[in-house]
């Protein structure tokens, strides 16, 4: 992937398609000429971004990045992110209640943090690009300001906080659009360009901004988990910082806020349901929000409890055979690479298994169609949670045994195999 974060090297497709595509919306402008590695001056400074300078900068080699050459004039600024704050704080978003106690100490940071032009002209290009982005990044400030300040933070812990989640999603704009659907599962390959997002953002921020490094190193973990079963860098407990676990529950919580079934209690429950997954300092924050939101939960639509509950026990048995063979190939130990994956997939088993044995959704009562609602939530949001892990796993076996022999690849297919067939 190209990022054309040093001297020599080209500007990234995708983001570059994404900027001139925000120039028809925003006074995008050359802030220097922008002169490629050979000296020759490719744009002059103060002229505006267009298809035109698209093409001239397709192949070619940056003395600088094309991110430090361009400046939104009239893109997203601090005034624009205090009006969407404010508006968040007082809308009926599920979150506001919770954000609103904290709405003073929000609204005096903002004030105090500096927006780089960098992180400006790259929100106001995913802005662009996405509608939603800039209310999911405002959301993520607030959340993220709100929850550090819920345990006494310092003011500059609050800023960085704030900053992480308005600013965690922006390497999203150097991946191919059409990996940003997420409206369906990710196959391999469309895995394999979403997951080093976090890695393109802190590379960004690192090498482009003054901001601390902490902030980058921060966003970069938003999509890691104390259990190891994260992205990219699949870290542990021990190499997570404060910001990285705040941003992990920021991330999970926004990405429940937007279903129309009880949200925080989705979200709630997706921090709870495998134990481990997440630091509870910060999901403590959520939850308490959606204990105290008393949702209704509106569920004439979603499938029987009879139904739910056979789904659960498929699920149950696909992951009981797999753990299985997990089992009894690692007692094999037939080589180091297979080693590696069947001690990661034994691993990643257990955790769910873990997870279903706290939930108790199986069984004579679950097959009930009369249960209360909430037991019938619970279903439905067991039964999509597990097979959301479920895919996880089955993506993260396929890239581990990558560099395995055919044969190889086939003794161990039934680790991941009919774990995510349609039921």
């Amino acid at each position: 992937m190209h990022l054309s974060l040093s001297p020599g090297s080209e500007p990234n497709p995708h983001a570059l398609a994404a900027m001139t595509q925000a120039a028809e919306m925003y006074a995008i402008v050359a802030s220097q000429d922008i002169v490629d590695s050979r000296g020759v001056k490719l744009w002059a400074q103060g002229q505006p971004v267009s298809a035109a300078l698209q093409q001239r900068l397709l192949e070619r080699r940056l003395k600088k990045p094309v991110e430090a050459c361009l400046l939104a004039e009239d893109g997203i600024t601090p005034f624009r992110l205090m009006h969407d704050l404010q508006a968040l704080l007082e809308s009926q978003h599920p979150l506001a209640p919770a954000l609103r106690a904290h709405g003073q100490v929000l609204v005096a940071q903002l004030k105090q943090i500096p927006l780089h032009a960098v992180a400006q002209l790259l929100l106001t290009t995913a802005a662009a690009a996405r509608p939603q982005a800039l209310v999911h990044a405002v959301t993520g400030m607030a959340l993220a300001g709100a929850m550090m300040a819920s345990r006494q933070a310092s003011s500059l812990e609050v800023r960085l906080a704030m900053l992480g989640g308005l600013l965690h999603d922006i390497g999203e704009i150097y991946i191919n659009p059409a990996f940003l659907d997420y409206t369906h599962a990710l196959d391999l390959v469309g895995h394999k360009h979403l997951v080093v997002h976090p890695r393109v953002a802190q590379m960004l921020l690192d090498g482009l901004t003054d901001y601390p490094k902490a902030l980058g190193r921060g966003i970069a973990e938003h999509h890691e988990r104390l259990d190891r079963s994260g992205y990219p860098a699949r870290l542990g407990p021990d190499a997570l910082s404060t910001l990285g676990r705040v941003l992990s529950v920021v991330e999970v919580t926004l990405g429940s806020a937007s279903d129309p079934h009880a949200p925080l209690t989705r979200a709630s429950f997706a921090l709870r349901v495998v134990p481990g997954e997440f630091d509870p300092t910060w999901s403590a924050f959520v939850c308490e929000a959606a204990n105290d939101a008393r949702e209704d939960f509106a569920l004439d639509d979603q499938p029987a409890a009879a139904t739910l509950a056979v789904q659960l026990a498929e699920i149950d048995e696909h992951m009981a055979s797999a753990h299985q063979l997990a089992k009894e190939l690692n007692e094999q130990r037939r080589t180091s690479q297979i080693t590696e994956v069947v001690a990661d997939a034994l691993h990643r088993l257990e955790r769910l298994r873990v997870a279903w044995n706290a939930l108790g959704l199986w069984g004579e009562e679950a097959l009930t169609a009369h249960l209360p609602p909430g037991e019938r939530l619970e279903l439905m949001l067991a039964e999509s949670e597990l097979r959301q892990r479920l895919r996880a796993f089955h993506r993260e076996c396929l890239l581990l045994s990558e560099g395995l022999t055919e044969a190889e690849k086939f003794r161990l297919s039934p680790l991941w195999q009919g774990l995510l067939e349609p039921m």
